[in-house]
């Protein structure tokens, strides 16, 4: 990991006005570490009192606020912060969570400048392998320290402009509008040279930065969009009368550009702890759409499935949240399906759990989403009667002509059968891997190949899905 120490050859980057404090500034280096370096899960950086100048939105332990006190009552020492070896920092481990804190000091020039509390992967072995993740951490510090003290220049400069009588809120106003490129373009590379990937990093990073001011403002202000795509049966013994259509709830996001897919936004979600915020608000949506279009869809005995992140699935509060909205919505909790990917299910057994089981009993259906893209161990079956296994995409590309993805969906399908279970493969885009999932025993398909996406409001729950059955021809 070569973090260069400077950075005035990197292109200025766009200011951003949604920012309240120039202490966003520092997002840039803190999400390019975080970027380049995947065994750190989470850090925040403090100024030399202790206070929080920027997080990685992880909540921080008692134990935590202790290990920056320490650092914060002993700036001058060098050596004092291992209180269990020779490697600079002061950590604390917890076999619970399997993480590493640490809590570094950020110097300049041998001067105090604040803390960088950080969270490994993994617990160390030991002296050096604490040193070794402290030795890639050290060609940053010296970035860190400038910017943490460029800020604290520009907040003084702000204050001191402001006239006496200025309200607090201007005052904050005028230091979110500090131009990002102050702190970028006031450090220098220290070979002189610009480092591509740095630039490329940046590049990513202002476009995440975009990204989460528009995710934040279509939760406020209600400007998702749901989108509609039915999954269709292969199933023999299936007619189109009385037959449930089934379609998944997708989430779209306008922009002046145009509108994002999922692809396109969630990843960027999900990185920021936005997923939980999200959920709700395609439940939300989706319940008051259906209280108010109930005659559009009950005729069809459509079931909506809709997709839950893992992070919504750990959280007692959405769990109590997603259960009370299904109790006061009064609607037939048979039309409603929730999927939760095989891996989430995987890594939180217990809550997936305790959710798939309230669910069940007020009558909705679970379905693992993902499946073959996880652990490979469905442990968490035996407690959960899971009625479908939705077949990740990643196999069905290579449906047609890898063998492994073949002989993964087969025994997939096996499994399935043993218990009980419905199959879905995904992302059918063309008819060769239609006819080959359909050669392989899936009972349920979804892809473009079948019908594209449609706005919840336009979508024809009549002529779609199995009740006009699609790609006839591939059917032959």
């Amino acid at each position: 990991m070569a973090f260069p120490r400077d950075l005035s050859l990197v292109p200025r980057m766009t200011n951003h006005p949604e920012h309240e404090t120039p202490a966003s500034l520092l997002a840039p280096l803190a999400r390019g570490l975080l970027r380049r370096s995947p065994e750190i899960l989470s850090l925040s950086i403090h100024d030399r009192k202790g206070h929080a100048l920027w997080s990685s939105g992880d909540f921080m332990l008692a134990e935590d606020h202790a290990l920056i006190a320490e650092v914060v009552d002993e700036p001058s020492s060098q050596n004092g912060y291992d209180v269990r070896g020779p490697s600079c920092g002061l950590w604390w481990e917890s076999a619970d969570t399997a993480r590493a804190r640490c809590a570094l000091p950020i110097v300049e020039q041998g001067r105090f400048r604040g803390v960088l509390l950080l969270a490994f992967a993994g617990l160390t072995l030991g002296d050096e392998d604490r040193q070794m993740r402290v030795d890639l951490l050290a060609p940053v510090l010296p970035v860190i320290a400038r910017a943490i003290r460029l800020l604290s220049l520009e907040a003084e400069v702000a204050a001191e402009a402001v006239p006496p009588d200025t309200p607090s809120s201007a005052v904050s106003d005028q230091a979110g509008e500090a131009d990002d490129g102050t702190v970028i373009a006031a450090l220098q590379f220290e070979d002189g040279s610009a480092d591509d990937s740095l630039i490329h990093d940046l590049a990513l990073l202002e476009r995440e930065e975009t990204l989460m001011s528009l995710i934040d403002t279509a939760l406020r202000q209600d400007e998702f969009e749901l989108h509609l795509q039915p999954i269709v049966s292969l199933r023999d013994d299936e007619s189109s009368s009385g037959t449930p259509l089934i379609v998944e709830v997708l989430i779209r996001l306008p922009t002046d550009q145009g509108v994002l897919a999922p692809h396109e936004f969630l990843d960027t979600a999900e990185r920021n702890g936005r997923m939980p915020a999200i959920d709700r608000w395609v439940i939300r949506a989706l319940l008051v759409w259906m209280q108010r279009n109930r005659d559009r869809w009950a005729d069809a005995n459509a079931v909506f499935s809709v997709n839950l992140s893992g992070k919504s699935v750990v959280r007692p509060d959405f769990r109590d949240y997603l259960a009370s909205c299904l109790d006061k919505s009064g609607l037939p909790l048979s039309a409603l399906r929730f999927e939760v990917s095989e891996l989430d299910m995987g890594l939180a057994p217990q809550e997936f759990s305790a959710l798939a089981r309230a669910l069940i009993d007020r009558g909705c259906e679970v379905s693992v989403d993902n499946a073959g893209t996880g652990t490979g161990r469905f442990d968490f079956l035996r407690d959960v009667n899971a009625d479908t296994l939705k077949i990740d995409g990643s196999l069905v590309r290579g449906a047609t002509d890898d063998i492994v993805s073949r002989a993964r969906i087969n025994g997939l399908v096996h499994m399935a059968d043993t218990l009980g279970m419905r199959t879905v493969a995904s992302h059918v885009d063309s008819t060769s891997k239609f006819r080959a999932v359909k050669q392989l025993g899936v009972d349920y398909v979804q892809g473009n190949r079948l019908h594209v996406p449609e706005h919840i409001d336009s979508f024809d729950f009549v002529d779609c899905g199995i009740q006009i059955p699609a790609l006839a021809d591939a059917r032959a």
